[in-house]
């Protein structure tokens, strides 16, 4: 159950994320014709700061879950079995104690942000964008908290969403070379 609901939310995310890249594409073309056409415009920048900001957050909780996240672990791969977990705990625990002094500050500021608007798009509440952090950094806490479970109990600590995607194109690039 619990993972049908974490690949639903999961699904959801990187939907957005790929609706908030295609309109930052589009702002992105609207701004070069404004430009080369010499026509005066300033909501197209602001959209796309406003989009890449939502995306980064949105994206997060998904790539901690895919394991997609930056990491160095040279080190942390030479360890032990038993201390590498101990060390996925400690990090998943950080990324959760982040999460949540996060989600703190967040709510300070959608209390003191009521009624300020976007500086070119009046008609955007920027308590919107910052309700969307908040809900994105409760997620980022359930996933980080989820990982160090995992991580101690020695389970896989990733979330692969397209798994079933990923497989199926394996077997045709094999597929596609025993015909070559």
């Amino acid at each position: 159950m619990f993972k049908k609901i974490a690949r639903a939310y999961l699904k959801i995310a990187e939907t957005i994320c790929v609706i908030l890249l295609v309109i930052i594409m589009v702002c992105m073309c609207i701004q070069i014709a404004c430009r080369l056409l010499t026509i005066g415009q300033n909501f197209t920048e602001e959209l796309c700061r406003l989009c890449f900001s939502l995306m980064i957050f949105i994206g997060a909780p998904l790539c901690l879950a895919e394991g997609a996240d930056i990491v160095v672990d040279m080190v942390v791969n030479a360890l032990p079995p038993a201390v590498r977990r101990v060390t996925d705990f400690i990090s998943n625990a950080l990324i959760a104690f982040f999460s949540v002094l996060a989600i703190r500050s967040q709510w300070n500021v959608i209390q003191t942000n009521k009624g300020v608007t976007a500086v070119s798009m009046t008609w955007i509440k920027m308590n919107w964008l910052y309700t969307a952090f908040l809900i994105s950094f409760v997620c980022l806490f359930i996933v980080a908290v989820c990982k160090a479970v995992a991580a101690l109990l020695g389970r896989s600590q990733t979330i692969d969403i397209n798994a079933a995607a990923k497989a199926k194109a394996i077997q045709e690039a094999k597929e596609m070379d025993i015909g070559i």
